[in-house]
């Protein structure tokens, strides 16, 4: 019966209505008294939650003399229930995406980036399906390769690497280092060390800049602004037009 009411619950029906409704299951065609008293609900609320089954078409009345008597829907009923709610959240849902970008400016305080923050390696993984989830048609990127591998295992960033769909994402990276292992579709070109040295990595992509810290306790910020990825695009495609193409 435990799991019975958990489920029905997490598809949508409260917990009041759940044991409502299995109370009237349980007894059959009965008096809103009794069936109160096995819900162990008022008989007040009692009233009030029978009308909400009725409404969705889990519970039906009658009337038998001066009495009147409550009783649940075939079971049946909620399966069709349910699935009309599925439906119903289905439309809601495809609203919802048209609004979204409506919603991003609303909850940023109009144009203000949006900064997120993690530490550890679930910031990576992240950040990878982030970049899968905006459907960014090329992902730029500024790494030093041997910091990456100093401080990320070979084997977690192998499979960062199998996100689903991030194999289909195009990448041009500027690198320092030595790379390993680089994926198909990654072209790379290398900063000259007279430039300086760094080991922090930068990701551009869509309306976004995130920035990884590798050493310590890993941290990585995405900050979510058209502005800030369309000037790092062009700093980044400055320097890809001197830098020197990697050859194996």
């Amino acid at each position: 019966m435990k799991d019975l009411k958990e489920v029905l619950t997490k598809l949508g029906l409260t917990d009041t209505e759940t044991r409502m409704y299995l109370a009237m299951l349980t007894l059959g065609p009965e008096s809103v008294q009794n069936i109160s008293r096995k819900a162990g609900v008022s008989r007040t609320a009692a009233y009030d939650l029978i009308g909400a089954l009725q409404h969705k078409g889990l519970a039906s009345s009658f009337q038998r003399g001066k009495k009147k008597f409550f009783s649940a829907e075939d079971p049946d009923k909620l399966d069709d229930y349910f699935k009309g709610r599925m439906t119903e959240m289905k439309g809601q849902l495809d609203v919802l995406k048209r609004l979204m970008p409506e919603l991003r400016v609303m909850s940023v305080g109009g144009g203000r980036p949006r900064v997120r923050f993690y530490t550890g390696e679930q910031g990576l993984r992240a950040l990878f399906r982030d970049v899968v989830s905006v459907k960014s048609d090329e992902l730029l990127e500024v790494a030093n390769i041997d910091t990456v591998y100093d401080q990320l295992d070979e084997s977690v960033l192998l499979d960062l690497r199998k996100t689903e769909h991030f194999k289909h994402v195009p990448i041009r990276v500027l690198i320092q280092g030595e790379p390993r292992n680089m994926s198909a579709g990654v072209e790379a070109r290398v900063i000259d060390k007279a430039f300086g040295d760094f080991v922090g990595i930068i990701w551009i992509y869509a309306d976004r800049v995130a920035m990884i810290n590798l050493i310590g306790d890993m941290e990585t910020v995405i900050i979510e602004q058209q502005i800030f990825s369309d000037t790092m695009r062009v700093l980044f495609n400055t320097a890809w037009s001197t830098a020197t193409p990697y050859k194996k």
